[in-house]
């Protein structure tokens, strides 16, 4: 099998799936049909996700797979791959475990995906969910300024001007988004802090006033 054709083994959503079944495989706290469900909702909430690959087409990629290991074509998938596979069936049958699994991923396209109070976000889906509030932690834990406002001010100032349209609008999205997701400051904390230790109400609050303003002030945006 050429090396492109192997890409579909070893990276992008059947690489991603094999690696969630292992973290419930060796996770006391999670399941595996809660890590499908978990990552349905990430590509169902994520609009380039779910023009790139619908969850009909990733049930039908796993659906692959399995006429793959049937076939003449066995022979040459990726090195590791069926080690891996194996791991992931956790010592169940292969093709019992891909069959289940795209007909969890079809029952999920069809269902209404579980909301975060009924099955509460996985650090992965903090990563994915918040890329930006996570990547400015420099800004809020640095000791390079006295208070936290010249801390914000100062990160903002760095996106300005080239990332602006991009870095900032993004960021402060996410942390609004954090804010209306998660409006009980205890389970905002809970829920983030694995991933984002800084995290609190208070904080996301300030950035996204201090990135309004910034917008406000130097892109002519209203309602400061």
């Amino acid at each position: 099998m050429t090396t492109y054709i192997g890409a579909v083994f070893n990276n992008g959503f059947v690489a991603r799936l094999l690696d969630l079944s292992l973290r419930a495989n060796t996770s006391e706290d999670e399941d595996f049909e809660n890590e499908i469900a978990r990552l349905c909702r990430s590509m169902r909430s994520t609009g380039s996700a779910s023009w790139a690959l619908p969850l009909a087409t990733a049930a039908a990629t796993v659906d692959l797979v399995a006429e793959v290991l049937a076939s003449s074509l066995r022979t040459r998938l990726p090195a590791g791959f069926e080690e891996r596979l194996a791991l992931a069936a956790d010592g169940g049958s292969v093709e019992e475990y891909l069959s289940d699994t795209a007909s969890a991923i079809r029952k999920l396209d069809s269902e209404v995906v579980p909301g975060y109070g009924e099955l509460p976000m996985a650090p992965w889906e903090v990563s994915l969910a918040f890329p930006q509030v996570i990547d400015f932690k420099y800004w809020v834990e640095t000791d390079e300024f006295e208070t936290l406002d010249e801390c914000l001010w100062a990160g903002f100032d760095s996106m300005h001007p080239g990332e602006c349209a991009s870095s900032a609008t993004a960021l402060v999205a996410q942390a609004q988004e954090a804010l209306i997701l998660f409006p009980d400051p205890d389970v905002l904390r809970s829920t983030l802090s694995q991933s984002i230790p800084w995290v609190s109400r208070n904080v996301l609050l300030e950035i996204v006033r201090k990135g309004n303003e910034h917008l406000a002030e130097l892109h002519g945006f209203p309602g400061r």
